[in-house]
């Protein structure tokens, strides 16, 4: 499920970078700038009040119709099916970033930002440039089969804040 919505994700960040011309949107600074104060931060809303069912992100309260209904409340056209992109992944995945890397290295995308790059499709630490799979296999008590997940988690996140 993560790989789709992941595939998903990189397909609306492509096209909308080659259909503006300009680098992607960061979606978790949108988020946090527009949304945040009434539904607190995007992972946890997604994950209390959203569901992936059948391949579509539905809400506790508009299940036919989400795109229609963010589309009415404050976000732009162009935003919609990213954001929807962004919290349907949220909602499927658990918090792992908060959970195992949060209290030394903030937020994901915060992090993301600051320190992850994407060179030749691997995802690389900014600084060091070594891959991220082999830092993670021992760095932050990750088992073996934990470090794939958040290395596809950190990959979404970097195309989420647009800095891939």
């Amino acid at each position: 499920m993560q790989r789709t919505v992941c595939s998903l994700i990189g397909l609306l960040a492509a096209a909308g970078a080659a259909a503006t011309g300009e680098p992607a949107r960061d979606l978790h600074a949108y988020w946090h700038d527009r949304c945040l104060p009434c539904h607190a931060e995007a992972g946890a809303f997604a994950r209390s009040t959203l569901a992936v069912v059948d391949g579509k992100l539905v809400g506790r309260h508009h299940r036919d119709r989400l795109d229609g209904f963010l589309r009415q409340h404050y976000l732009t056209d162009e935003l919609v099916a990213p954001v929807m992109a962004m919290l349907a992944a949220q909602a499927a995945t658990a918090p792992r970033f908060k959970e195992r890397c949060g209290a030394c290295h903030g937020t994901a995308a915060d992090f993301s930002r600051k320190s992850l790059v994407v060179e030749q499709g691997v995802l690389k630490g900014r600084k060091s440039g070594q891959p991220v799979s082999d830092y993670l296999a021992r760095h932050g008590g990750l088992g073996p089969a934990e470090v794939s997940p958040m290395v596809q988690t950190l990959e979404r996140v970097l195309l989420e804040v647009g800095t891939r």
